[in-house]
């Protein structure tokens, strides 16, 4: 049974997708592929992983509806997700603030019911940001510390993620 990378054409996806291919899961890696960072970039991360006979490589946006159900219906239902897809950017969410609400809030929500519905569904990790933690003062920030004064929007979907994630498959069973 495959495993699902969201965001795999990124840093942190490409990363974590190249090491579960060498230790020889079967992953499908989905990216928007958008131009927040060098297109370029991504296509040559891309060409990595392709290389591998067991990675299948799906341009979708985590916020299509209709296509995350499409994924999931032609490559099986996914027991796994690694779930890095987001739009990025601290300053940019202010800018552009109707992006980050569609990606990290409707997306995320569509990732979570996907899993939701999904028989036998074991794991979703999700990587959350440390900007949730906004104007926390105190240093190192701990997993205990206040996160109710976000200095961005990106950080308030990122918080409203994690909120989505306890709520939908923590709180199932």
């Amino acid at each position: 049974m495959p495993l699902l990378v969201t965001g795999a054409a990124g840093f942190i996806g490409f990363h974590t997708t190249l090491r579960l291919l060498q230790r020889g899961e079967t992953v499908v890696g989905i990216d928007n592929l958008n131009d927040y960072y060098d297109i370029s970039l991504k296509q040559a991360r891309l060409a990595q992983l392709e290389k591998f006979g067991n990675f299948t490589f799906v341009k979708l946006d985590i916020s299509d509806r209709g296509g995350m159900e499409a994924l999931w219906q032609d490559h099986g239902a996914f027991r796994r997700v690694i779930h890095l897809a987001a739009q990025a950017g601290v300053r940019h969410s202010l800018i552009d603030p109707y992006t980050y609400i569609s990606s990290n809030c409707m997306g995320h929500l569509t990732v979570l019911e996907m899993c939701r519905h999904t028989d036998n569904f074991e794991h979703l990790v999700y990587a959350s940001s440390s900007s949730v933690y906004g104007g926390n003062e105190k240093l190192p920030f701990a997993v205990d510390d206040p996160v109710n004064l976000p200095h961005s929007l990106y950080a308030v979907t990122k918080r409203s993620d994690e909120l989505m994630s306890y709520r939908t498959l923590c709180k199932r069973l």
